[in-house]
């Protein structure tokens, strides 16, 4: 058994996890990793009228990161938490009609016109200290379609060479597809249940410090964190959320398998809450949800959180 020592917290309240080999190994490359030059990589448009894939993986969209909009562009999507490194990736864009009226073409639908204005982009850039410099335009992307159409699905495919690290992910993960689909869903919405029941018990160290140390960890390689900056984000995830007596029931969700079979995760369907996280409580200003996903190793039986 090894403790995870979180910065400033008393050793009684660390939750003590037992490290497996590929957790020490990250734990001992935070240090290299982290004085390497903070390279990133993100999807930019200019489009708000469309859901994306990355590598199969429903991506958050999130505004330009800074007030002048970069580039123009008025949507990012951080490539961070869809990719394991250097490789080659895909991406699928579904894009819809414009639904304000003034803007919308006569007949409803989309148009050539429409898709020329998206300035698809994949974007490299550095940051540091929360703040986004060198941006560069690492590929454009361009969409044809013959004529209008209601309703569009656009792939498009990178490569990225020059991350200096590299994790497992899901890509040691069982093919979830091959399970019998009334069983997996048991099975999965079994274990939020358990997720939901440890939160709402306000049992927060063991949740962050024992069901998320990889997760953590890999996200810290990416990153780009050192060893007590790691620490500290463990020990902010476990303190910051008060959700004891505070955790929404688990309802009004649909089950998506992701990343080619690999990751499953739980989404609601209800309007007020579309496409978030089922794990959702409330504080005393807002209404959260916690980010999931599940894997299963090769061989194993049982689900861990590996990503969001």
């Amino acid at each position: 058994m090894g403790i995870l020592s979180a910065c400033g917290q008393d050793l009684k309240n660390v939750v003590p996890v037992k490290m497996t080999s590929y957790d020490s190994l990250l734990l001992s490359q935070l240090e290299k990793n982290s004085k390497h030059k903070k390279i990133k990589y993100a999807l930019s448009t200019t489009s708000k009228l469309h859901s994306l894939k990355i590598n199969d993986i429903l991506a958050e969209e999130n505004i330009a990161p800074n007030d002048d909009r970069v580039l123009n562009h008025f949507t990012w999507s951080y490539l961070d938490n869809y990719i394991l490194g250097n490789g080659n990736y895909k991406a699928k864009y579904t894009f819809q009609p414009h639904e304000d009226p003034e803007i919308a073409a006569e007949d409803g639908l989309i148009h050539q016109s429409d898709l020329d204005e998206l300035e698809i982009e994949l974007l490299r850039y550095e940051e540091y200290d929360g703040e986004i410099e060198n941006i560069t335009i690492h590929k454009k992307f361009t969409f044809t379609i013959p004529n209008p159409v209601s309703f569009t699905e656009q792939e498009i495919e990178f490569t990225i060479k020059d991350l200096p690290y590299k994790i497992k992910g899901w890509s040691e993960s069982q093919d979830l597809r091959d399970i019998d689909s009334e069983l997996l869903k048991k099975e999965v919405v079994a274990y939020y249940q358990e997720l939901r029941n440890i939160l709402n018990e306000g049992s927060n160290y063991k949740y962050t410090y024992e069901l998320q140390k990889t997760k953590y960890l890999e996200a810290a390689l990416s990153a780009y964190l050192n060893k007590e900056e790691y620490l500290n984000m463990l020990n902010t995830n476990a303190t910051n959320k008060i959700t004891k007596n505070k955790m929404y029931p688990i309802e009004n969700y649909s089950l998506a398998i992701e990343a080619e079979g690999r990751l499953v995760k739980l989404y609601r369907t209800d309007t007020e809450f579309l496409n978030w996280d089922v794990l959702i409580y409330e504080d005393e200003k807002y209404r959260n949800s916690l980010a999931v996903r599940l894997h299963k190793l090769k061989g194993s039986d049982t689900f861990e959180i590996i990503t969001k």
